[in-house]
């Protein structure tokens, strides 16, 4: 059975005419033969059978018509079914239905295919029996606007075939073209006077009749033409024929059938292509004004340029650059927390973000990237203006596809490569356009080479068709690894122009939308629906998460660690990655991948489409909770040496956190229309990200507190617990609080991990405090409990708790011996993490017992295993005590050196509790340089930095304190001593820890993180 649309709609069984349904259900059965062996879905055989004005019952009466057509073509074969039903669609059977628009292409194709091997007179066999299947306009006689934009895609193929046999005729060295020839080609020009290509073809065809005053006056009108319907000029390459003509070229004469071919040469591999005088105008830029924003449509390379440029002037600038992408948030208040996040900039309780960015960017002379503004425009343009008027050497990059419209905004437009004029290898080869086409095809498709002048018209068409736009190129290059390059030039315009009418799309984002929506074609259902799935992912994604999330399961199968259907979403994300849709970072261990955001864009609504957004959403939060929740657990599970739970712990840590763009947009989600609980666990799993993160953290769990009301009982606990930690860096009242309050509400739901966790923290914060009265009867308490419950490692943890309490109380054999019964156990266990506390806590005695040099030996251990873990805030405070140890075993250097590492990373993140101890040991520091005046200063700005976090000595420090203020009071007469202590009270902690580091010139300088 043959169904045959290139002309009027006809189906021909053994040569004769079958009877059709009259009405909408020829317009279904041109719409299936048009996509003959793939599923069109039901919305849009109703959007070409009815348009915009479809009837509520449209599905209905698609089904009908359907149903009506099966039993008109069944008069062919009874036996089989022409229209197969496939989920959300229907399409016509692979086998046993044929249509001559696919015999055309596949005439095409061998064309093209034997024309490239040389063969030039069977190519024209192939192509003139291609056109002889053309029975009058396709799809002839529909007023479907869907099938009327089908036709004119298939008319311009038909045309542009027909031109490429012709020219194929015309290279076959006749010298006297036969009439029949040219009268085509003055048909096509008549009917078609702004097709350049035509008119060449004419030109060239009277030129070589001998008439070449009818080939000049056919310029002529051509050139008129163009100017009366465009107002333009013509194009590079007729002007070029036209003065051949004039000038007698000998060049124009047939190269007959037999022409050599020319080996060709790739330019130079590069990562960027034609941008070189763009990147020295951007340099130049960005170093004369301060608010330049790159302006482009999707997919023009923004990003890369951006970047580039930015690489090049980071050396002109002291403090180099940051650059902060904003593609993966989600809503204009999270912007200033994510440019502080993605810096490093903390911000806490009475602290807004925005008064902590400026605090450490005033300073600076640095270029800030901020890269895709376009989705949050105007909190950008808020941002930019006020970080602009604060911070007066701060410098600011944006790439958007919109303007953020500053006063003092210099916009610098990113245009698309530049495309090959001419069709020509020389011209191919210059063009950057036509340069990283080739590049991408022979890294896709090794040995590929660009070798013949036909080769080189093809990459030219391609690299026009889809504007030079940089990932159009990149995505129709990877079509080589499935079809020919003449395959890719055929499908590639049609396709371009197709979506290029649709009026609301600007025009480079319709060229672009047409190459993402044409790779999106090429897709299996099966591969489509992943494919969708996978726009849920914000920032990346790893195999394992593709695999839960975009599986056909229910979710509430969804678990980190046995994926369903493996083998399948597997398979598909390598198709995707080899297609371009999906971009691979294998140097990440594991892989990750992750959709550009032009085409995550395409998938979200492809998702829509599917009517699956809610669902995979839903799976999404639930996967990313329960991971969190994993990692959270695998801190209880029994060690086993090296590879045991501390260093599985790690790993894990390390995962989770790359995942914090999906973390949020899963903390987002259930925080909207998603499931409430999942947010409030996933808040609750994520509360040692939390302590690192105090700024954005605090939003959350300020907005689960909120929501506590109505969730289980059981996840109350949770929440409080990350509450508490939040605040144990800035504000231990309010942490004491709510661990209280964690502890009762475990207690209640009978939580006893959780309850004892909440406890042992409330131990901590009540030592930091100054109350080790409090803190020793908690750390019992949690001893008591423990005991009897839990393993003989968790025991031991709970004997350091108590040593720590009671080495506050100033009960040092007491410490000292919890410490001796936990260390042999938890050496046995090779626990490093509680082996590090136990070695601080030893480091504390050694230090009260009068005896630094231990103290030093012993935190330096303390320190070496802490850093094997990512708790950033016990890093600081026991780095900020090993700078105390040195400086009290008299290793001076070493300690004013540690000391500024420390002083920076409070400044830095925002830790104002371990900065209480750095201040007072930057004021032993100055006492010992003799500078007692700075001592006091910092002294008493700890001191008002003690109230103001509520961090208060321990009965065992008082002593200590008690010496280092009399000494500074022996050296300072009243009045000079009191001066310096008013000044020190009036610091804020960044005027304090500022104060510090500007004691004396730095002996050795870390980078601004690390310690993150």
């Amino acid at each position: 059975m043959e169904i045959r649309v290139l002309g009027p709609l006809e189906v021909l069984a053994e040569g004769r005419p079958l009877a059709l349904p009259a009405g909408r259900a020829r317009i279904v059965l041109a719409v299936l033969a048009l996509h003959a062996g793939r599923t069109v879905s039901v919305d849009r055989l109703i959007e070409a059978a009815w348009g915009e004005d479809s009837p509520a019952t449209a599905r209905a009466q698609v089904q009908a018509l359907v149903s009506a057509l099966r039993r008109a073509l069944a008069v062919a074969d009874p036996r089989s079914q022409a229209i197969e039903t496939h989920n959300g669609g229907y399409a016509l059977r692979a086998d046993g239905v044929r249509t001559d628009l696919a015999s055309f292409t596949g005439r095409i194709r061998q064309g093209r295919a034997v024309a490239a091997a040389g063969r030039h007179g069977e190519a024209v066999g192939l192509f003139r029996a291609a056109l002889a299947l053309w029975r009058g306009p396709a799809f002839d006689g529909f007023s479907s606007r869907l099938l009327e934009a089908e036709a004119a895609q298939c008319e311009e193929i038909r045309l542009a075939v027909l031109e490429e046999c012709i020219g194929v005729e015309l290279d076959l060295g006749l010298p006297t073209p036969n009439m029949d020839l040219m009268t085509e080609l003055r048909a096509i020009t008549v009917a078609h006077p702004l097709r350049e290509s035509a008119q060449r073809l004419r030109m060239i065809a009277l030129h070589r009749a001998g008439r070449p005053a009818e080939a000049l006056t056919a310029f002529h009108e051509a050139r008129r033409a163009l100017a009366d319907e465009l107002g333009v000029e013509p194009g590079p390459a007729l002007r070029a024929l036209y003065q051949q003509i004039l000038t007698e070229d000998p060049g124009l004469a047939p190269e007959g059938a037999d022409r050599p071919r020319q080996a060709g040469s790739l330019a130079s591999r590069c990562t960027l292509f034609g941008r070189e005088r763009d990147i020295t105008g951007l340099v130049g830029l960005v170093l004369e004004r301060r608010m330049v924003t790159l302006v482009g449509p999707p997919g023009v390379g923004k990003t890369q340029l951006a970047l580039a440029g930015a690489t090049k002037a980071a050396g002109r600038l002291s403090d180099g650059v940051y650059v902060v992408e904003l593609d993966a948030v989600t809503g204009p208040e999270l912007v200033p927390s994510a440019v502080a996040g993605a810096l490093g900039i903390p911000a806490g309780p009475g602290r807004p973000v925005m008064d902590a960015l400026c605090g450490a960017l005033a300073p600076r002379h640095a270029l800030l990237v901020l890269d895709n503004c376009e989705h949050l425009l105007d909190a950008c343009a808020e941002l930019a203006d006020l970080l602009l008027t604060r911070c007066p050497r701060l410098h600011i990059l944006a790439t958007s596809r919109e303007a953020l419209a500053l006063p003092d905004e210099v916009i610098q437009p990113v245009g698309p490569l530049d495309v090959p004029p001419e069709d020509t290898m020389e011209a191919v080869l210059r063009s950057p356009a036509g340069q990283m086409f080739l590049d991408r095809v022979a890294a896709r498709r090794p040995g590929f080479a660009m070798t013949d002048e036909a080769q080189a018209e093809l990459v030219a068409r391609i690299c026009r068709a889809v504007e030079g736009l940089p990932l159009a190129v990149e995505l129709v290059a990877a079509q080589l690894r499935t079809y020919a390059l003449a395959e890719v030039a055929a499908r590639l315009p049609q396709q371009m122009r197709s979506l290029s009418r649709r009026r609301a799309t600007p025009d480079r984002h319709r060229s672009l939308e047409a190459a993402i929506a044409w790779s999106h074609r090429l897709l299996s259902p099966g591969e489509q629906r992943v494919f969708a799935r996978l726009s849920a992912f914000s920032g990346g994604f790893t195999l394992a998460a593709a695999q839960a999330v975009a599986a056909d399961v229910p979710a509430a199968t969804v678990q980190p660690h046995t994926p369903p259907h493996a083998a399948a979403v597997d398979t598909t994300v390598r198709d995707l990655v080899d297609r371009s849709l999906l971009q691979a970072s294998p140097e990440d261990e594991p892989t990750r991948y992750r959709l550009l955001e032009p085409i995550r864009e395409f998938a979200r609504e492809q998702l829509t489409l599917h009517d699956e957004g809610p669902a995979i959403r839903s799976r999404h939060a639930a996967y990313f909770r329960e991971m969190a929740e994993h990692v959270q657990l695998s801190d209880d599970a029994p060690g086993d040496g090296r590879n045991g739970a501390e260093h599985r712990s790690i790993r894990l840590r390390r995962s989770l956190r790359r995942e914090l763009p999906n973390l949020r947009a899963g903390l987002d989600w259930s925080f909207g229309p998603g499931d409430l609980d999942d947010g409030l666990r996933l808040v609750g799993a994520m509360s040692w990200i939390w302590v690192g993160l105090p700024g954005e953290g605090l939003q959350w769990v300020e907005r689960a507190l909120t929501r506590l009301g109505s969730a289980p009982p059981t996840v109350r606990p949770q929440v409080l617990y990350a509450a508490g930690l939040i605040h144990l860096s800035t504000d231990l009242t309010r942490a004491a609080a709510l661990l209280e309050q964690a502890a009762h509400s475990a207690e209640a739901c009978g939580d006893a991990p959780r309850q004892l966790e909440a406890l042992a923290q409330l131990s901590v914060v009540r030592c930091m405090q100054g109350d080790a009265e409090e803190s020793a009867r908690t750390a019992e308490l949690v001893l008591t409990i423990v005991q009897p419950l839990a393993t003989e490692s968790a025991t031991a943890r709970a004997r350091v708790a108590v040593a720590v309490a009671r080495c506050g109380l100033g009960d040092l054999s007491v410490a000292a011996h919890h410490l001796e019964l936990a260390e042999g156990v938890l050496a046995a266990h090779e626990d490093r993490e509680a082996l590090a506390t136990v070695r601080w806590a030893q480091a504390e005695l050694a230090y009260y017992r009068g005896d630094p040099h231990s103290a030093a030996a012993l935190s330096a251990a303390a320190l070496r295993d802490t850093a094997v873990g990512h708790d950033l805030f016990a890093t600081v405070c026991r780095r900020a005590q090993h700078a105390r140890n040195l400086q009290a075993a008299g290793d001076l250097a070493t300690s004013a050196r540690l000391l500024r590492t420390v002083l920076r990373a409070c400044l830095d993140k925002g830790l104002w509790m371990p900065a209480v101890d750095a201040l007072i040991t930057a004021a032993r520091q100055e006492a010992d340089r003799g500078h007692p005046t700075r001592a006091v200063t910092l002294l008493s700005a700890a001191n008002t930095l003690r109230a103001t976090t509520g961090r208060h000595p321990a009965p065992v420090e008082h002593p200590v304190l008690r010496a280092l203020v009399g000494r500074l009071q022996e050296r300072l007469v009243a009045g000079e001593h009191s001066e310096a202590e008013k000044h020190g009270s009036a610091m804020t902690a960044e005027q304090a820890i500022r104060h510090a580091l500007e004691a004396s010139p730095p002996a050795w300088t870390s980078p601004p993180h690390a310690l993150s």
